[in-house]
């Protein structure tokens, strides 16, 4: 029996079902079966597989993520908060005030639109 890999990327299991799909020519769940005693907790759903899987059957060959559109996903480290300026967060805080102090004077009965 395998031993469950302790470290191991969606990428590097991608590659794995590529293999298993043109080489062995498995179905999803079969793939899913034989991959999990791999991979232990760390494998990717049927329902990911079965995505992958159709992907690959229809002509795709990477195993790379796509590019999304939308906005770039940033990362907050201390860094960006401490770039903030002071403003900015006293403005916040001036805000929870006000939104508490109008819940409190509601009794709770406060929602804001």
């Amino acid at each position: 029996m395998a031993v469950p890999l302790d470290t191991c990327t969606t990428i590097e299991q991608r590659g794995v079902l590529r293999f298993f799909l043109w080489a062995k020519n498995m179905e999803a769940k079969d793939i899913h079966k034989e991959i999990l005693p791999m991979y232990g907790e760390h494998c990717l759903s049927r329902h990911a597989i079965h995505n992958w899987v159709q992907k690959f059957s229809e002509g795709r060959t990477s195993i790379e993520d796509e590019r999304r559109a939308g906005r770039p996903m940033e990362i907050a480290t201390l860094e960006t908060f401490r770039q903030q300026p002071k403003e900015f967060y006293a403005a916040g805080f001036q805000g929870l005030v006000k939104r508490w102090d109008k819940c409190l004077h509601l009794y709770g009965d406060y929602v804001e639109k």
